[in-house]
């Protein structure tokens, strides 16, 4: 249990340093999300062999979507699970990112997990026949921005993160303000279907 907790605290620690947006609130309402059966299946990272992205069928329009990494020297794969909700704004889809915590139990440590805050982040998804392409939000790019005030959304900036308190429409806005700047993302992540 404390290796499992341990690793839970680590994964959180990579999460907030390199998903850089964090939300309140999510990026849709209900009527907004979609059925976007694309998405379901296996893809592979197209330049890591060991990295591997899993999304199946949720509920009620949403999906569980896994980022998963094979750790050879372990022999063990670690993983990550969200809850995604398929949003369109623009002309571009984004999938809203919501822990889920599945497989893990709360027994030891039911107090100390009650005080981290659950947060939604976002990512721009294209897909392309058989590849996903994901583009995460820079953190350094959009905390320039945040400082000289070329954004001017409700927000809290943390040394290694912002999280954005604003409604839901507005933070829509803001999205669709940015959708097109290819200097707000990191380098993307492309993805191939194996299954």
């Amino acid at each position: 249990m404390k290796t499992k907790y341990a690793l839970f605290l680590i994964v959180i620690l990579i999460t907030a340093q390199s998903c850089t947006i964090f939300s309140l609130n999510p990026l849709y309402n209900e009527e907004d999300l979609l059925e976007k059966s694309e998405i379901l299946g296996t893809w592979q990272d197209s330049e890591d062999d060991n990295i591997f992205i899993s999304c199946e069928i949720y509920k009620d329009k949403k999906y569980i979507f896994r980022y998963m990494e094979k750790m050879q020297e372990e022999g063990r794969i670690d993983s990550l699970s969200f809850e995604a909700g398929v949003v369109q704004i623009g002309n571009h889809y984004f999938l809203d990112l919501y822990p889920y915590y599945d497989d893990y139990s709360y027994d030891e440590d039911y107090f100390l997990l009650r005080n981290f805050i659950p947060t939604h982040s976002f990512v721009k998804m294209d897909l392309e026949d058989d590849s996903m392409v994901l583009y995460i939000f820079s953190y350094d790019r959009l905390k320039e921005l945040f400082e000289q005030n070329r954004i001017r959304i409700r927000h809290q900036m943390f040394e290694d993160y912002i999280v954005i308190t604003a409604s839901t429409e507005e933070l829509q806005k803001f999205i669709q303000k940015y959708a097109d700047d290819e200097n707000v993302y990191d380098d993307p992540g492309k993805y191939v279907k194996i299954r």
